[in-house]
Formats: C-alpha cells, structure tokens, sequence
C-alpha cells in the first residue's frame, strides 16, 4: 500500500469532472455527443499520446454520469477467454448502486489479434451485446489489426495540451500543495511535458523534494560499472543532493530490482527515527513507479524512480554521515537464490520423468506431490538417471 503522502501527483489530481478536463473542449463536446445518442453506436475509443488525459476524461464521463465504471486493463487480457470470461458478464449485469454504468477498457493497445488469441473479436462482439456505453483508451488506435475496431466505434482524438493550460495547472498545484517553485521552472516543466499533465505533475511533485530543481536539467548520459557497495555510500552518507548523485545508480551494473533489495537491506543501518520512515517512504513511492513501468512501460517515470532511490532517500537527513558501515546483501536475494535452485532440481526432475513415461511435464509438475513419494524407491531413480543433487534434493522434500 502506497504510504498516503507518497500519492503521485499525476493520480492525486487527476481531473474528476468534465469542468476539470483543461484544453480537451473539442473531445469532450464529441464524447457528450456519443452519449447523447448512445446506442447508436456502443463504444467510443478515445485516442492519443500517453498521459493525454484518456483515462480521466473516462472518470469523469462516469462522474456527469453517476455511473459505476468498470476498469480492465487490456494489456493484462490477452486473448479471448479472458476477455469473454472477465469483461462479457459486466456487460450485462446491473450494478447493485447505481442505475448507470460504463466499462473501460483502458490500453486496448495490449489486446493482441494473433492467429488463435482472438482477444479483439470478441472484445468486438461484447461492444455489440453491451447493454452499457463502452470506453476504450489507446495510444495508437490506427494500428492495422484496429480496423474492424474503428467502423464499430465513434473516434475522439485528446490532441496536446498547450504548455501555458499546462503551466496553468502547475500553478494551481503549487498553491495548494504550498510549494515554490520559479515561473520559469514552471514553463519548463510545461514545454517539456509535450501536452503529458500526469508527467508534468509528477515532474513538479519530484522538484519540490529537491532543494535545487535545476538539478533535474543536469541529468545526462549513464556512465556504467560501479560498485553498489560505493553507490549505497553516496547515498546513505551524505545529505545533498545534486547532479551525481541523480545518476549514483545508473552507473551500477545490476537490475534495478536487485538494486532495489540492496537500498531496502540497508535503509536501516544508516537511519533512525523520523529520518527512518522518511526514507522508507521515498523508497515506497520510488517503488509506485517501478510498478507502473513494469505494467504500463512508461519508461519516462525511471526518472522519478532512480531519484527516488537515491537523491530522496539522502535528502532526508540533516547532515552528512561520518565513518564506515558494513553494508549488507540483501537476505531476500539469498532467499530467492535458493527458492531457484530447489525450483531448477524440481523441474529438472520432471523432466526427466516425463521423458521416461510419455507425459508432459506440465503433467510431472502437477502431480509432482505423488512423484516424489514414487522416487523413493532406489530402482526408479536409477532408471531416471537422477544426479545425486536431484536425490538429495527429494530426500529434503519428502515429510
């Protein structure tokens, strides 16, 4: 759970009513129209660059509405079973609050249309049977495999937003959030954002942690091959923040997951107190958009993320740290180290198991609780050629 005051911006202000939706008058006048004559047409697929704004002008179509909304992400629905199985019944049931309804399906870029996954045909016979308006966000909706998609569905482009309706926005932000930040720092974030208001808003949520926000112009090329040990020192000993410090983590050569368990490992040993939950919130967030750009692959947000690891979590001290700490591996790494390797046996196993027997292995997986009870017997694990490794591996697993 994402601590309370560690909500990004991009989602803590998120437009809520059509009154909200700033520089879009063109998209929203066409998508009342949709509604108007709905069901003329079933389904309305609103298109543009990422952050535009799709997916908060489909709440706040839902708001004017006071209908219930149904989100599915289409990237997480890959072929036509689970579309059928998870969006089909929504579209004829009524909600148990709420006279109105509206099913979203937000990213409908990550519907695939390959061969057998027919996850867009019957995505379109559900906006034909769907007793409800349907909404459907996409990046790119003039991919070929959209073609039927497009003569079933009313077409409402959010073009991008001007920088000074951006800058706007800022503005407003910065009061309430009672940050100061310089016009013209303002006016860059905006012009940067390219029409992005989710990005814009989470640029100014990260400079108002900074004590320079011209720092962020000094993120520049990544220089590889550092010691986490010497990363891990640039951060938890000292206590400002600058242009080095930004890219501490570029320059070590290890999977941002992994880097992630060594700064969680060692946020302990460094901090106490208030300065201790500080920096497991910094943590926490930097962790929100780890998420998002794994899921969604906005791979603008390692920005956020790699200063939230490092500069953030520095920043919450008051003043540098002297001597020397004995940083420590991360146990989970040991752990799931360990979890791979009776995995690896497990499955290694299987196979040859179900080599011998003509079986799959999905098969041997499956009843592997009654396959270790057999492999016991000396005779069958000779028969199956098993190492001592994968022996000892069933002589531990056996209660």
């Amino acid at each position: 759970m994402t601590p309370r005051g560690n909500v990004p911006w991009g989602e803590k202000y998120r437009a809520k009513s059509f009154e909200d939706i700033k520089g879009q008058n063109f998209a929203v006048d066409k998508l009342k129209f949709f509604l108007k004559n709905f069901p003329k047409k079933k389904a309305v697929v609103l298109h543009g660059a990422t952050g535009i704004g799709k997916t908060s002008l489909a709440y706040a179509t839902a708001f004017e509405l006071d209908a219930e909304i149904l989100e599915l992400n289409a990237s997480d629905l890959r072929n036509k079973a689970k579309i059928a199985e998870i969006i089909g019944p929504s579209t004829k049931q009524k909600s148990l609050f709420n006279e109105n309804k509206i099913i979203l399906v937000d990213e409908v870029d990550g519907v695939s249309a390959i061969k057998d996954r027919g996850g867009l045909g019957e995505l379109l016979a559900i906006i034909e049977k769907s007793s409800f308006p349907v909404i459907i966000t996409a990046n790119d909706i003039w991919q070929r495999k959209f073609s039927l998609l497009r003569q079933k569905t009313e077409m409402v482009l959010l073009k991008e937003v001007d920088y000074k309706i951006v800058q706007e926005i800022l503005t407003k932000v910065c009061e309430k959030e009672n940050v100061v930040v310089s016009r013209d720092v303002l006016t860059s974030i905006s012009i940067r954002a390219r029409g992005d208001i989710r990005a814009a808003l989470n640029d100014l949520q990260i400079l108002s942690k900074m004590e320079s926000p011209e720092v962020m112009k000094e993120i520049g090329d990544r220089n590889k091959e550092q010691s986490v040990f010497v990363a891990l020192q640039q951060i938890f000993k000292n206590s400002k923040i600058d242009s080095d410090m930004i890219k501490v983590f570029d320059e070590v050569n290890m999977p941002i997951d992994e880097i992630f368990l060594w700064v969680e490992e060692n946020i302990p040993l460094e901090y106490k107190g208030e300065e201790l939950v500080r920096a497991f919130d910094a943590l926490s967030l930097a962790d929100v958009f780890r998420g998002r750009i794994q899921r969604q692959r906005h791979w603008r947000f390692m920005v956020y993320e790699y200063f939230l690891l490092g500069p953030a979590i520095a920043g919450v001290k008051e003043y540098n740290r002297a001597g020397w700490t004995s940083y420590k591996k991360p146990s989970r790494i040991l752990k799931i180290w360990l979890q791979n390797q009776r995995a690896a046996k497990k499955k290694s196993i299987c196979i040859k198991y179900a080599k011998h027997c003509h079986i799959s292995t999905k098969t041997a997986m499956k009843d592997f609780l009654l396959l270790k009870v057999l492999l016991q017997k000396e005779v069958i694990r000779k028969e199956l050629k098993l190492s001592d490794d994968e022996i000892a591996y069933l002589d531990k697993v056996v209660v």
